[in-house]
């Protein structure tokens, strides 16, 4: 019973005692912090947290998504370092985004993976820049392929999305024009036995 209890007090450590452990691993001065605060960043610190989380060096998938997915300047830049790890030249856009999510439990609330996602797109973009017209075309079409794989293989009881309905859902959304169908009618987009 004890090491029942004693497990449950670890698993609820507050974000704070998290980040205050991670600044102590990293060696963080007093000066600098991990949290919503007003102090500044630290980029070597995000630098080496970014490479640990890539590697799994003393982290589990389950905890990727929480460095990369606060809303501060800390976590924004060790998502950026975190994705300079990814090379997606040349992938299309679901092949990039299974490649990145394979890395990583991608956990949590609604808007800390919608940061994530963002974070994703941003890469993507940086390396496919003829790809779509902005980061936020990019950014939706990840959405709207994150919430297709959820309808198609989820164990959601109703009708499955139909190809015309995910396309006709993206209308105009690709910086005020659509997306091109034969990107959407391809396979690896819209494909319900993968």
């Amino acid at each position: 019973m004890g090491v029942v209890l004693r497990r449950e007090k670890a698993r609820l450590a507050t974000d704070s005692e998290l980040d205050q452990d991670l600044s102590d691993r990293l060696g963080l001065s007093s000066s600098d912090t991990l949290t919503n605060g007003s102090h500044r960043g630290d980029a070597a610190a995000a630098k080496r947290l970014a490479k640990r989380l890539f590697h799994l060096d003393g982290f589990r998938k389950s905890d990727v998504s929480r460095h990369l997915s606060k809303n501060n300047n800390f976590s924004c830049m060790v998502a950026e370092e975190y994705l300079s790890f990814f090379t997606f030249t040349g992938l299309t856009l679901d092949q990039a985004l299974r490649t990145f999510l394979r890395q990583f439990a991608l956990i949590g609330e609604t808007q800390e993976r919608e940061r994530v996602l963002s974070h994703f797109s941003r890469r993507y973009l940086e390396c496919n820049p003829k790809f779509l017209p902005s980061e936020d075309a990019a950014h939706t079409l990840t959405c709207a392929l994150m919430l297709l794989n959820t309808d198609l293989h989820g164990q959601n009881l109703g009708k499955r999305m139909s190809c015309t309905q995910f396309i006709g859902n993206l209308e105009g959304l690709n910086d005020g024009q659509d997306y091109p169908k034969d990107l959407l009618k391809v396979s690896p987009f819209y494909n319900p036995k993968q």
